[in-house]
């Protein structure tokens, strides 16, 4: 069995994030993830870690998100309670999450849970519409019916919130499970960028801004 992932303190994400020829902004989004939080242990997974993975879930990744977890994943690996919380999500899109103005309430664990075994809800993910192959990255802790996941198209970097009972509804009534999904970050930094505050073992770490 591969390590899953490897620590970084702060300057050792730095670098990393350097190596891994960002586009600039992009680039700029993961170090202000570093700089909110610079007495953090960071972590990246592995290349074994991350291929094991794909093969276990039965998809090919894109590349970008590969970049995301193979350059900066997370901090403090290894927390038996690790979750964040997040300061806002993007205003970039005209649609907008309804849990924006509460985002306080909610963490998320980005413990990447994948596709549900069942033939059917993987379908409903993977084939629920035509533009859109949803695979999932994160959970809210409180109802894991609401998650965080990505588009398996490689030109397309957003990051999606739903709710897993609005998709089925719409996969089981034959309607595009896009109409139920709702773009809440732009990209892995976009959304790196938004951590305030990290919850680990049985404290919890805000950002400094």
């Amino acid at each position: 069995m591969s390590d899953p992932a490897i620590d970084l303190s702060a300057e050792q994400a730095r670098q990393h994030i350097q190596e891994a020829q960002l586009p600039e902004q992009e680039a700029r989004r993961y170090s202000a993830f570093v700089d909110h939080f610079p007495e953090a242990l960071f972590f990246a997974n592995t290349e074994e870690a991350m291929a094991d993975y794909q093969e276990g879930q039965g998809v090919t990744l894109p590349a970008w998100f590969l970049q995301y977890r193979l350059t900066l994943a997370e901090a403090y690996a290894g927390a038996d309670d690790l979750a964040i919380q997040f300061a806002s999500f993007t205003d970039a899109f005209h649609v907008g999450s309804p849990r924006r103005k509460k985002l306080d309430r909610f963490w998320y664990t980005l413990s990447l849970p994948g596709l549900p075994r069942g033939k059917r809800q993987r379908n409903m993910y993977l084939k629920g519409s035509p533009e859109l192959r949803l695979f999932p990255i994160a959970v809210d802790i409180d109802d894991d019916r609401y998650q965080l996941g990505i588009n398996l198209d490689e030109s397309d970097t957003r990051i999606y919130e739903y709710h897993v009972e609005d998709i089925e509804a719409a996969f089981a009534a034959q309607e595009d499970i896009a109409i139920s999904v709702m773009p809440v970050f732009a990209s892995p930094g976009d959304m790196l960028s938004r951590i305030a505050r990290i919850q680990h073992d049985g404290q919890v770490t805000d950002w400094k801004e």
